[in-house]
């Protein structure tokens, strides 16, 4: 287990540094980190999320819960986010920051892949179908966060990356997957093959785009911030993920994996709403940062319990 667990964390960080230190050498400007994201979203990704959702057996009501927890738990971050907001008297792009920050938690790149290193695709694709509503709710939701905290500006050339019909081409992949399961059509065993070499790719591509935007700068102006971030992803919404598996009566593997997913860091996504809002980059730079880098030892520590929860 530890070994699969190292080789999904060097990945995902190896990855993002790999991205920061090409944007460093001006080999990966931000106009080529754009056009590598919308290589990945429109070529791997709905293949990926194709040949994942057509192995499940999506006829059952229990998997069909996974997404609407994950929306639960995610709601729920906002509300000890707004009160530290408040608290800590936030300006308006900061508690903006703050708040998509909150919502939006690492779970398909981080989160999944680490379930594809433990467990294999079936848990990846169980993690594919608890995120699918972090699309819908990150151009709804997190734009609205975004909008009315944030002072608008043109887009990025990677935050116009994440507009318009490009969004649509992994929703094909996943649909056109859900109704091959459905219709019961076994998937080639040969296809297996495929996804355990895409899923890699298609995360490793993605993140070096999002590395491209990095800034390591020091997190001390936004320690008290990171810290209650830490609190938040890491204590609150397990707790959180926790009563509502209890009351579901979820077990098995589905269980797992939403421990595991509402156990992670800051996602990378929140980063471009603030190039195309004006939120407080340095914020979300630092608490992307500062949690991620505290979700390794973390996952290190609280895996071995989860699987026993």
């Amino acid at each position: 287990m530890w070994i699969r667990l190292a080789a999904g964390m060097a990945l995902f960080l190896g990855s993002l540094g790999l991205g920061w230190w090409l944007n460093r050498r001006g080999r990966l400007t931000e106009a080529r980190a754009s056009q590598l994201v919308r290589f990945v979203v429109m070529g791997p990704s709905p293949i990926v999320l194709c040949l994942s959702f057509w192995r499940m057996e999506l006829r059952h009501f229990e998997p069909w819960l996974l997404p609407l927890i994950g929306a639960a738990i995610s709601a729920a971050a906002l509300v000890p986010a707004a009160v530290y907001a408040r608290r800590a008297r936030l300006s308006s792009p900061q508690a903006g920051s703050f708040l998509t920050c909150a919502f939006f938690s690492n779970l398909g790149y981080l989160g999944a892949f680490t379930a594809f290193a433990l467990y294999g695709e079936r848990a990846y694709a169980l993690c594919q179908l608890y995120l699918v509503f972090f699309t819908p709710c990150f151009y709804t939701l997190g734009f609205g966060i975004a909008a009315a905290y944030g002072r608008s500006r043109q887009p990025s050339a990677l935050g116009s990356a994440y507009q318009g019909e490009l969004r649509l081409y992994p929703f094909a992949g996943m649909m056109l997957g859900v109704l091959l399961s459905f219709t019961g059509v076994p998937r080639p065993p040969a296809f297996e093959y495929v996804n355990h070499v895409l899923i890699p790719v298609d995360t490793a591509l993605y993140l070096l785009a999002i590395g491209a935007q990095l800034r390591f700068e020091s997190p001390r102006p936004w320690l008290g911030a990171c810290l209650a971030m830490c609190g938040i992803k890491f204590l609150y919404l397990p707790l959180v993920a926790l009563v509502l598996l209890n009351a579901f009566g979820i077990t098995g593997l589905a269980r797992f994996i939403v421990l595991l997913e509402a156990s992670t860091s800051v996602a990378v996504s929140p980063l471009v709403l603030p190039l195309l809002f004006g939120l407080d980059r340095r914020l979300s730079n630092a608490l992307l940062l500062v949690t991620t880098a505290a979700a390794i030892p973390w996952f290190i520590l609280v895996i071995p319990l989860l699987q026993r929860l």
